[in-house]
């Protein structure tokens, strides 16, 4: 048996095992011996007995670098840091301990841990992965990665157990101690302040300097202030809805369009990031919003796609909704627009595409392989207003596979035709 934490493994004693041979067998150094038995007030280290839980120093296990690969890639201008001069980071790179990511505004970048889990890297964010390892004791990677601007997401989908080993995301006012979840983590390098908020499991969070983390279900989040003090639990806000738009007064003959959102009462800030694909390739920087609305000029029958969150005033971020807008052009009495997927950069990936009905039934318009070499725009054209789903899977490498997935709500609005 098995436990950790944060500075050792705690290993329990079987028959047969003697702490020599333990130690010859899982700890590094000349020294390691004597180590042990002074960490665990052994008097005899040739007499340990049957049951006893010993400690042994986490950053002297004997361990195997962990692998971690750049799984998606939308830019050229990601850059890799901390080992001489700079290099440019291209798709299925392998990235190694100690590693330092600088992503530019507008990009998409991605990596894949060696236990399948992923992290995200949203526009102009720079990590350091700090530590990635197996050791001989505990079966899932160790992984600290450290955010030191911006914001990333994270999803692990494999549950870590009592027993494996650590996974924390850190920044420099906050910490997050992982299990199976999906969760997000941002820290602003001007205010110094943290938020650690959670979509599904459980994350353990506190500020920098405390002792007692506080657990953060789904949907809740918790601030650290800039002095590395988290305050209290809160729930993450509902994710903006479209609620209804309007023209905006103009002298030209094409009026602009104004996009209302319907919010939680506790909205301070609304986030809001445009691109012109579904899947955000394409994206712009994110900018705030003081009201839940935005003026969308120049609309086409394009469909132009927004990602909005709602922010507490304490900073966190609520629930994402997606969306996008046309104005269209009518096929069979109806308003349609163009949905533009951007697969540039992807190795044989295969779209699926979906309509979700007001029933709780689907419409499946395309689950096949794209050749990018062809054309990597897929469009699809005449998509009435509704709600959609998507998923595209494709190739790290050879022995490696990805996917990322969204949904949005389409508005149509009458055209021109």
């Amino acid at each position: 048996m098995v436990l950790s934490d944060e500075r050792f493994i705690h290993y329990k004693i079987k028959p047969g095992d003697t702490l020599r041979a333990l130690v010859a067998q899982f700890v590094n150094g000349d020294d390691g011996l004597l180590l042990v038995s002074k960490l665990n007030q052994l008097d005899n280290p040739n007499k340990v007995q049957v049951g006893k839980v010993i400690k042994l120093p986490r950053d002297r296990i004997k361990f195997r670098p962990s692998s971690a690969t750049v799984s998606r890639l939308s830019c050229s201008g990601v850059t890799l840091l901390g080992g001489g001069e700079p290099v440019t980071v291209r798709a299925g790179m392998s990235l190694s301990e100690g590693a330092i990511l600088k992503v530019p505004p507008s990009c998409q970048f991605a990596i894949m841990l060696e236990d399948a889990s992923t992290v995200n890297l949203l526009s102009a964010a720079v990590i350091q992965l700090k530590t990635l390892r197996v050791n001989v004791l505990e079966p899932s990677p160790e992984i600290q990665i450290e955010l030191l601007e911006g914001r990333i997401s994270v999803d692990v989908p494999r549950k870590r157990l009592d027993g494996d080993a650590p996974f924390r995301v850190k920044t420099p006012t906050s910490v997050a101690g992982v299990r199976g979840t999906q969760f997000r983590v941002g820290f602003d390098a001007v205010d110094r302040q943290s938020q650690v908020e959670v979509a599904s499991g459980v994350v353990g969070a506190k500020g920098q300097d405390e002792t007692v983390e506080q657990r953060a279900l789904g949907n809740q989040g918790v601030p650290v202030l800039s002095t590395g003090k988290s305050l209290p639990l809160e729930n993450l806000l509902r994710a903006p809805a479209f609620k209804k738009t309007g023209l905006v007064p103009s002298a030209l003959a094409v009026q602009d369009v104004l996009l209302e959102f319907d919010v939680d009462a506790k909205t301070h800030k609304i986030s809001l990031i445009k691109a012109q694909d579904a899947g955000f390739t394409l994206a712009q920087n994110e900018i705030k919003l003081l009201k839940p609305e935005v003026v969308v000029a120049d609309l086409g029958n394009k469909a132009v796609f927004y990602q909005v969150a709602a922010i507490s005033e304490s900073g966190l971020y609520g629930s994402t909704s997606e969306m996008s807008i046309c104005r269209g052009y009518i096929r069979g009495k109806t308003w349609r627009c163009n949905v533009q997927f951007d697969l540039s950069g992807l190795s044989k990936p295969v779209l699926y595409f979906e309509r979700l009905d007001a029933d709780g039934g689907s419409k499946v318009l395309l689950n096949a392989p794209v050749d990018v070499s062809v054309n990597d725009q897929a469009v699809f054209r005449g998509v009435p207003s509704g709600l959609y789903k998507w998923r595209i899977e494709y190739a790290v490498s050879e022995t490696l596979n990805s996917k990322i997935n969204g949904h949005f709500q389409l508005i149509a609005l009458p055209g021109n035709d």
